[in-house]
């Protein structure tokens, strides 16, 4: 673990956490999925009956290449079998053309199509852009003031209202932006309930008109610890005044309140989507990590 830990640290280390809690974050996601290579529950989670393969073959494996560890694990793009690739989920060094080489033979009978890594936001692009991670720390200083604009928890009664303006505002950003068909998607119904009662969705209010949704949950992306925002959404006949930007600077208000300083808001946007790029980095937010499918060309 440790050349891994090390190695790690020095990859990240400009996210916009204490190096402390960085080390606290890695340390214990290492230590995890380490415990994966001999974990059987979580190998009976994977499609192998389907892929007529032994349970044992989706097991993590830690690779030693060159003397270097790479800790990966097979995966399905949208849980598709038909999509397999491969996670390098730690590594106590940098990917090459070698290493990608290795990586793939070793799990040759998945038949990966690409090898995933995560990488620092700023890092120039390696392969293909799969998800990019926008996050600050939660600042209140100074507080975000809004005249106009209010947040309030949606309660179940406003359910069948949310989903009506999800459906709505999909279909519409769809028809303007068509590059989004098939890579974005609207929050399922069974969970948008489920957050609702949770508390964890809020309506979005311009004066009396009640103009929009936003939904974010504390959970772990990685190692990355934080308030995900889940979606957002603004009604096609309310856009073009910043209106979901400072939806997400009044949530960082409610959130700093909860959770203090030293909790990150964050989210993960595929590429395409220019207008929820802009949106965030209005309110503030910058992309500190990237996924990346990688093969074995270009290094």
């Amino acid at each position: 673990m440790d050349n891994m830990l090390k190695f790690m640290l020095s990859q990240y280390e400009g996210l916009p956490v204490s190096q402390s809690t960085l080390h606290r974050w890695l340390k214990h996601w290492i230590y995890n999925q380490e415990a994966r290579q001999i974990d059987n529950s979580f190998s009976a989670k994977f499609p192998w009956k389907e892929m007529s393969l032994p349970q044992s073959y989706f097991l993590q494996r830690k690779l030693c290449i060159d003397g270097q560890f790479f800790l990966t694990e097979p995966r399905f793009l949208g849980g598709d079998i038909n999509h397999p690739f491969v996670d390098i989920v730690a590594s106590s060094a940098a990917v090459n053309d070698f290493v990608l080489q290795t990586i793939s033979k070793e799990w040759v009978e998945l038949k990966p199509k690409h090898i995933r890594q995560l990488t620092p936001g700023k890092r120039a692009d390696m392969g293909v852009v799969d998800q990019l991670v926008y996050a600050a720390p939660l600042n209140h200083d100074p507080k975000y003031c809004d005249d106009s604009l209010t947040l309030a928890p949606a309660v179940r009664q406003d359910f069948d209202w949310c989903r009506q303006a999800v459906i709505e505002v999909y279909k519409h950003s769809w028809s303007t932006t068509p590059a989004l068909v098939g890579s974005l998607f609207p929050i399922d119904e069974a969970d948008l309930l489920d957050h609702i009662i949770k508390g964890n969705a809020y309506l979005i209010n311009l004066m009396s008109n009640r103009v929009g949704l936003i939904v974010c949950e504390e959970r772990e992306l990685s190692f990355l610890n934080g308030i995900f925002i889940l979606e957002e959404i603004i009604l096609p006949a309310f856009r073009g005044s910043s209106l979901a930007s400072r939806a997400q600077r009044l949530l960082q208000n409610h959130l700093y309140q909860l959770f203090g300083k030293d909790c990150l808001i964050a989210g993960t946007i595929i590429p395409e989507n220019y207008p929820s790029i802009r949106t965030a980095e209005k309110a503030g937010r910058a992309c500190v990590l990237k996924y990346e499918f990688l093969t074995s060309y270009g290094f």
